[in-house]
């Protein structure tokens, strides 16, 4: 099972880092960079992005909306007038655990996307 869990990582990392390079460059040609200094950057902003995805999606606190969300009305107003307007509940144990697994997920590819920026830039040396 973690084999398996690794290798579904090792695959989205890959998928994640291929796209970023890919527009990386894409963005280094458009604007007459250098692309040995536009990928490692595009790294970089990914994976902060990623990380703070994942403090945002980890801080999330322990109540939710009640009510299903088809039922519930549209979010909005003043000073979260509206946002729980059919009341509060608090989550589940599916809920909090789905919340750290996602948390820890785009922590690791944040971290995993900037040490891999790092290693390729052309500015660092590793030895």
């Amino acid at each position: 099972m973690l084999l398996a869990a690794a290798r579904r990582f090792t695959v989205l990392l890959a998928i994640l880092s291929g796209l970023t390079a890919g527009i990386s460059l894409l963005v280094a040609l458009a604007l007459d960079a250098s692309p040995g200094d536009a990928v490692p950057r595009g790294l970089y902003v990914l994976g902060c992005f990623l990380l703070l995805i994942g403090v945002f999606a980890g801080i999330r606190g322990p109540l939710r909306p009640k009510g299903g969300d088809e039922a519930r009305d549209a979010m909005g107003g003043l000073f979260g007038i509206g946002i729980f307007s059919q009341g509060i509940r608090t989550a589940s144990a599916d809920e909090r655990r789905d919340a750290r697994s996602t948390s820890w997920l785009f922590f690791c590819l944040g971290l995993a996307l900037i040490a891999l920026g790092v290693a390729i830039d052309g500015r660092t040396s590793l030895s």
